[in-house]
C-alpha cells in the first residue's frame, strides 16, 4: 500500500494521497524508484541463472586501487569485485568503498593475495570501489555486474573454493554448483600471452600482466551449473603460481 499523504484543510488533516484510475476506480498509486534505467514498482523476481551485464577492469601499482562499476549498472545488480594483489600487508579492512562490505581474503603459499566481495548494487553504495593495497608491487582489479539474481540470499563468503597450483600451463576448472559460477584465475608470470577457456565456459574479463615483468594476470569467465568440472584453462606458457 503506497504511504498515505494528508493535508490539513484549516479544520482537519485530510487524505490527499495520489490517485491513479485504472478504468474502474480510483485508487492510491504505486510509488516508483529509478532503477539506473528505469521507473519501477519493484524489484524485478530473481532468476537461478543471473545474467551476466558488464564489467571494468585494470592493473595499478600504488597504495590504493580504485574502480569504477560499470556505467550501466542499475539497483539490485550484484557488484563481483576481485582485488589480486602481488604481496603487501594484510589488512582487516582492505576494502575501503563502498563502506560496509566485507571480502573473502585468501592468502597463497606464494604470497598473492586474492580478495573477493560480492553485494547487491544501489546508489548508496555509490559508483566506485577502492581496496587498500599497500606494499603491492603489482594489484589487478575487476568489477562485474550480474543482473537477476536473488540478492537476498547472498553469502557473506561467496567463494566457494581456492586451489593453488605451481609451475603449470593448464588450472582445472572445480565443479559448477547449481547457479551461476564465476571462475577467477589469477597467475604469477612474465611470458603469459593468453589463455583459451573450455566449451561451455564465457570469459568475461581479462588482464595481463606485462611481458617480461613478472605480474599479476587475472581472467574471468562464467557458467550455468551442471554440477561437473567444465575441464581446465589452457595457458599459452608455463606460469609460476596459478590459483582459481
Amino acid at each position: 500500500m503506497a504511504n498515505q499523504v494528508l493535508a490539513f484543510d484549516g479544520k482537519t488533516w485530510v487524505d490527499r494521497t495520489p490517485q491513479v484510475f485504472d478504468g474502474t476506480t480510483w485508487r492510491a498509486a504505486t510509488p516508483l524508484y529509478w532503477d539506473g534505467a528505469e521507473w519501477r514498482t519493484g524489484a524485478p523476481p530473481p532468476r537461478e541463472f543471473p545474467s551476466y551485464a558488464g564489467n571494468a577492469s585494470s592493473i595499478v601499482s600504488g597504495d590504493v586501487a580504485e574502480l569504477p562499476v560499470p556505467a550501466d549498472v542499475r539497483t539490485g545488480d550484484l557488484v563481483v569485485s576481485v582485488c589480486a594483489q602481488q604481496g603487501g600487508a594484510a589488512l582487516p579492512s582492505p576494502l575501503l568503498a563502498p563502506a560496509g562490505v566485507l571480502p573473502t581474503v585468501y592468502t597463497l603459499r606464494s604470497g598473492v593475495r586474492l580478495l573477493v566481495a560480492v553485494w547487491p548494487w544501489e546508489p548508496s553504495r555509490g559508483s566506485t570501489t577502492v581496496w587498500d593495497t599497500a606494499g603491492s608491487t603489482t594489484t589487478a582489479v575487476m568489477n562485474l555486474l550480474y543482473r537477476g539474481g536473488d540478492t537476498a540470499s547472498v553469502s557473506l563468503t561467496p567463494v566457494v573454493g581456492i586451489t593453488e597450483h605451481l609451475g603449470v600451463n593448464q588450472v582445472p576448472l572445480d565443479a559448477s554448483q547449481d547457479y551461476t559460477t564465476l571462475y577467477a584465475v589469477l597467475t604469477v608470470s612474465d611470458t603469459l600471452t593468453g589463455a583459451a577457456w573450455p566449451d561451455g565456459v564465457i570469459p568475461r574479463a581479462q588482464r595481463l600482466g606485462r611481458f617480461g615483468t613478472q605480474q599479476i594476470s587475472l581472467m574471468t569467465a562464467d557458467t550455468p551449473g551442471a554440477g561437473a568440472s567444465p575441464g581446465a584453462l589452457r595457458l599459452d606458457t608455463t606460469v609460476e603460481t596459478a590459483a582459481v
